[in-house]
């Protein structure tokens, strides 16, 4: 039972993780975020997402 819940843990450290990132880095302006979301557009043409600015 407890490696279950360090499991749950590590996973959930690591999204957080990538989150903290893109959010630190879309605002210090080191990654590129055209239609800010918060989610780096290197990190989107990785998963096969076509990052693009939102129409108003």
């Amino acid at each position: 039972m407890n490696e279950i819940i360090i499991v749950v843990v590590a996973i959930v450290v690591l999204i957080v993780g990538v989150i903290v990132y893109g959010v630190i880095s879309t605002t210090m302006g080191s990654e590129e975020d055209v239609n800010k979301n918060y989610i780096p557009d290197r990190f989107e043409r990785m998963v096969g997402k076509d990052p693009k600015k939102k129409e108003e």
